[in-house]
């Protein structure tokens, strides 16, 4: 059923961390392929790879499923409950559990390869760049590890909790923190180049593009940064703060509110070019293409908007949807449901 070119490899589709798609379905889904209820509640994102769906659980497992058909593949189970969307890398499957380390499960076989100590517990999705893995803590801790091994290279301690999934270029990582600073650090050393301090914590995973770090925050404001100095460039103002993390597409970044508005804004200057609708709170990255944005609400709505206008395409209902974004295919949208339950429908 999935593209076997497809390859949605980690939180927001690839390591660019955009949420970029390419597939555009222009109305919304209408047949069950298949469901697979899980034994606890899923607050991650599911990945899919070479028709395997990859998704965490909080009963501690990692579930592999064949995307057309939904047999079960293999089950990883870890010592305590997940959180952390899946980053599958090479022969890799990697992630970050609740009983501070991270976890790499062999692809073909589900079994652990090797764990790395983070100092806490781990919501956040390890980001791969150049052989390295690195992923912030519960705890404040943000580390750098060799992927093929997880030896430790280097680790930095900050005061605020860290939700937010990196993104690394060459030669700086940028990741949000709890104690209200986006921060920039050196990728080879773990230095800190610049800080840029918001009014609260920064719950959500930077975007990166043109040169500028996209982020919002939960002091109700949206901002891109110069990547290379942390300068402000510009900002934008919601009415209540903001966890969901961007995606960038076609000139313009998408992001969701807990006002329950998905907002798009020129990436050059922060004009709004649109806002939905309010669907209650959103706390969901969207995902975006370039005719259409893709979102699900905190109270299980999956919406699909027109990335020009904003015009409401479809939507599916299938309650509990909460922090996990959808795959989105030509094929097939599988989403992922709070109580437990991952859907693969057409």
């Amino acid at each position: 059923m999935a593209d076997k070119s497809l390859n949605w490899i980690t939180l927001l589709g690839g390591n660019d961390r955009r949420g970029g798609t390419a597939a555009a379905r222009s109305k919304g889904p209408e047949e069950l392929v298949w469901k697979a209820t899980l034994g606890e509640s899923i607050r991650s994102s599911p990945v899919l790879s070479e028709r395997v769906v990859y998704v965490t659980c909080r009963d501690g497992r990692l579930y592999t499923f064949d995307s057309s058909t939904g047999r079960e593949r293999w089950t990883y189970e870890a010592p305590a409950a997940v959180h952390s969307t899946p980053a599958l890398s090479g022969d890799l499957v990697l992630f970050g559990c609740d009983d501070g380390a991270v976890h790499a499960v062999d692809r073909s076989s589900g079994r652990l390869r090797w764990k790395s100590e983070a100092g806490g517990a781990i919501w956040a999705s390890p980001a791969v760049h150049d052989g390295v893995v690195y992923v912030g803590s519960m705890n404040g801790t943000f580390t750098a590890a060799d992927r093929l091994g997880g030896r430790v290279r280097w680790t930095r301690q900050f005061e605020g909790r860290i939700f937010s999934t990196a993104y690394v270029t060459d030669p700086l990582v940028y990741f949000g923190c709890g104690d209200g600073r986006l921060r920039a650090l050196e990728a080879s050393t773990g230095k800190e180049a610049w800080s840029f301090t918001t009014g609260e914590g920064v719950l959500a995973s930077p975007a990166f593009v043109d040169g500028l770090v996209l982020v919002g925050s939960e002091d109700h404001l949206f901002y891109a940064l110069d990547a290379a100095s942390g300068a402000l460039r510009w900002k934008f103002q919601t009415s209540m703060g903001i966890a969901s993390s961007p995606a960038v597409a076609g000139g313009s970044v998408f992001f969701g509110g807990k006002d329950g508005h998905v907002y798009a804004l020129n990436v050059a200057d922060g004009v709004e070019r649109w806002r939905s609708e309010s669907i209650r709170s959103i706390t969901a990255p969207p995902l975006a293409g370039a005719t259409a944005v893709y979102v699900q609400g905190f109270y299980g709505l999956t919406l699909s908007f027109d990335a020009a206008s904003g015009r409401e395409l479809w939507r599916a209902n299938l309650g509990g949807s909460l922090q996990s974004t959808p795959i989105v295919t030509e094929e097939a949208v599988y989403i992922a449901t709070y109580p437990g339950v991952l859907y693969a429908l057409r």
